[in-house]
């Protein structure tokens, strides 16, 4: 399968979620060599020698504490993002809260007050020992 060109100012929003979308009856072991490929070409070719060596697949869906790759196997997730997916993946009360902030609003401008921002800085600052009054968020 021939890679398809690439235009990094799509003209459609669907052009973009095309690069993304896998196939499933697509021959997966031709899908991982090309995953393994554009990983060495574009991303980290050490990172892609060392995944490929240790025998890991390309994950293409997630739900609760598993990770299912491209042929379909299922893995049990021990990492969990780091941490970012403690409830386990696609959790559904964080997936329906994720969907009201989208709904409100996606990102904030960072030139506003924001409600929530000062809520939960204040809900630290009560828990905090005191004198640690003041929150900084970062990602």
């Amino acid at each position: 399968m021939a890679y398809k060109s690439y235009d990094p100012y799509p003209s459609n929003s669907n052009e973009l979620m095309s690069l993304t979308v896998y196939t499933f009856n697509m021959d997966p072991e031709l899908y991982y060599s090309e995953v393994i490929e554009k990983t060495a070409t574009y991303v980290n070719p050490g990172l892609a020698k060392l995944l490929a060596f240790a025998g890991f697949g390309v994950e293409m869906r997630a739900e609760g504490c598993y990770i299912w790759d491209q042929e379909g196997k299922k893995h049990l997730d021990c990492l969990g993002g780091y941490g970012t997916f403690a409830l386990g993946h696609r959790h559904p009360k964080v997936v329906e809260a994720v969907r009201r902030q989208l709904d409100t609003m996606p990102l904030s401008a960072k030139a506003f007050f924001n409600t929530k921002q000062a809520d939960l800085a204040e809900m630290l600052a009560q828990r905090a020992p005191t004198g640690l009054q003041y929150t900084f968020f970062s990602n």
